[in-house]
């Protein structure tokens, strides 16, 4: 939290790279009955995330399937079934940051992904990682005036989108969400 922060970063800077890597959950902070901000670690503590303006990262847990028919033969048999699931997340944090960034989840009732990380203990790793496709629109924005209409998973990349705009000083754009 605090005033917006400018710290861009070109695409091609990320600490994660297209391959999996596992990073500590450092903090979960509830901010309604249904959101948290999860502080994670980084690979590199000594530097920021260093992602992209609007990019998202990927992130990947190994989780009890849901049951099935098949899944009664397997829990039987002594194996677990499991599935690997794998969510976009948008930081709300920024390349200020230094060793940890933020994500902002909500936490679906039905979620796999979303309950996974409201209930793993924290010091619990969970796997990230970065891959080109996932760069979007950056700034700094040429436009003047920017209308942004959000909700849902929109609203993470706006966060980014806005501590570009507003964490700069000598910006002239005009923002209304």
């Amino acid at each position: 939290s605090g005033p917006p922060v400018l710290s861009l970063v070109p695409p091609g800077k990320c600490q994660f790279t297209p391959e999996f890597a596992s990073v500590p959950l450092l903090e979960r902070v509830s901010v309604s009955d249904t959101s948290s901000v999860l502080r994670f670690g980084l690979p590199d503590e000594s530097k920021p995330l260093n992602l992209s303006t609007c990019a998202c990262i990927l992130a990947k847990a190994d989780l009890p399937a849901i049951s099935g028919d098949d899944d009664e033969k397997k829990q039987e048999e002594g194996a677990a079934p499991t599935e690997v699931v794998v969510r976009p997340y948008t930081p709300i944090s920024t390349n200020a940051q230094v060793g940890s960034f933020d994500l902002l989840v909500k936490h679906y009732e039905k979620g796999l992904m979303s309950q996974h990380l409201l209930k793993m203990p924290v010091g619990s790793a969970l796997e990230f990682k970065h891959i080109d496709f996932n760069v979007k629109l950056q700034a700094p924005f040429k436009q003047r005036n920017i209308g942004m209409i959000v909700g849902g998973t929109g609203v993470t990349p706006m966060i980014q989108a806005l501590h570009a705009i507003l964490g700069d000083s000598d910006s002239s754009v005009k923002v209304s969400m």
